[in-house]
């Protein structure tokens, strides 16, 4: 076992943490990887034993599912942005075009305000 520290791959905390871990991971883990070079956090906070909580299998299936949902909410805002910006350069270049084309022919587009009625005496 070595000095009891294990290389952890993605989310999983260190075994010392919580009492539940897959069994795949553990058979590919380097069991030869070196300590942190900083020490473990201290914590006055009670132990998962003595505060009534072990984090099960289903409580690892729930947060995985949870990052899943999460995970598919960001790539569908992904999706959004990018059509967003696709469609705003379409818009500037058609903006750019009309500029283009006024400047040109020196049209130019005339707004006019009518002017309120004279005052009846």
């Amino acid at each position: 076992m070595g000095n009891g520290w294990r290389k952890q791959k993605g989310l999983m905390p260190s075994r010392d943490l919580l009492p539940y871990r897959l069994r795949a991971m553990d058979e590919d883990d380097d069991e030869d990887a070196p300590p942190p070079s900083h020490p473990r956090p201290s914590s006055n906070r009670p132990s998962s034993s003595t505060s009534g909580f072990t984090f099960t299998q289903v409580h690892y299936n729930l947060f995985n599912g949870q990052i899943d949902r999460l995970t598919t909410m960001v790539d569908g805002l992904q999706t959004t942005v990018a059509s967003l910006q696709h469609s705003i350069n379409g818009l500037t270049s058609l903006l750019q075009q009309v500029l283009a084309s006024q400047q040109e022919t020196h049209s130019h587009i005339d707004i006019v305000f009518p002017l309120p009625p004279p005052p009846e005496n």
